[in-house]
């Protein structure tokens, strides 16, 4: 009997201790679980301290920002405004270089073409050059001997003919006339004559440089009648090229060459215009 009372009072001592141990465990537990929880709060209190701070200071700053403008006279809608300046302002400086470019090109183009008239006077003056020692060289040849013959009855018939076409101012008919005159017999007293008007119908033609070529070929023709009339056409038609030194040249000759001539005072007024 005594011993299945202590084998009972055994059981009830080792169940009270494991009940102690399980009540010490479960105490320990609750109190890590506080703990981390505890730790968990002062965590989110430190990091919702450490925002209202940041979002404190930026306030902050933004306010000072704010007060540094306000006192400087500036809004926010002047900021603006200013950015909207500048890029006006960027846009009306690159209109102003495009502007530039264009003006730039513009001249490239009129250089072009002021090359181009250059290369086209030079190619004029050296025409010029080539008709005028042509001419020269047409002084130097042996003049011909005008013929004191009566031209044939064909001869005037024809003569008239051809001046008749210059009256009436049909130049390229009357040089075509003339020049089947030269042909026909050159050495008559009316040759040089057909000669000058030749002259002259190039000039009715406005064809100057020609007609100074024609007016030249008189000179080939000694003793003619028709000199003076030449050498006056010929500073005339310098004076039609606009080339004044060489007109002022043929005038000149005018009153050295033919002292009697009946052009000698039309000779002097035009050299007292040059």
């Amino acid at each position: 009997m005594d011993e299945k009372k202590d084998v009972f009072q055994g059981s009830v001592n080792w169940i009270a201790r494991l009940i102690m141990l399980l009540t010490l465990v479960v105490f320990v537990a609750a109190c890590g679980s506080s703990r981390q929880s505890t730790d968990l709060a002062e965590d989110d209190v430190d990091i919702d301290e450490l925002l209202g701070e940041d979002a404190a200071r930026a306030s902050q700053t933004k306010s000072d920002e704010d007060e540094v403008l306000r006192l400087l006279g500036i809004t926010q809608a002047d900021e603006t405004a200013a950015a909207e300046v500048s890029m006006n302002e960027e846009q009306a400086d690159m209109a102003v270089l495009e502007g530039d470019l264009d003006q730039l090109k513009d001249d490239l183009t009129k250089k072009d073409e002021e090359i181009s008239e250059l290369r086209s006077e030079l190619t004029q003056k050296a025409m010029k050059i080539s008709d005028l020692e042509a001419k020269a060289n047409a002084r130097q040849i042996v003049r011909r001997t005008r013929g004191d013959a009566d031209p044939s009855p064909e001869f005037k018939k024809q003569y008239q003919t051809a001046l008749e076409e210059f009256k009436a101012r049909n130049y390229r008919g009357a040089i075509d006339l003339f020049g089947e005159l030269l042909l026909l017999d050159p050495g008559n007293s009316l040759s040089d004559n057909c000669q000058y008007w030749i002259g002259e119908s190039y000039y009715g033609l406005g064809q100057f440089e020609q007609a100074i070529v024609g007016f030249e070929k008189v000179f080939s023709f000694a003793r003619s009648n028709k000199s003076d009339d030449a050498q006056l056409k010929l500073g005339v038609s310098y004076l039609r090229l606009d080339d004044k030194k060489q007109a002022l040249e043929e005038f000149e000759r005018l009153l050295s060459n033919f002292p009697d001539s009946e052009y000698r005072s039309l000779g002097q007024r035009y050299i007292s215009k040059l």
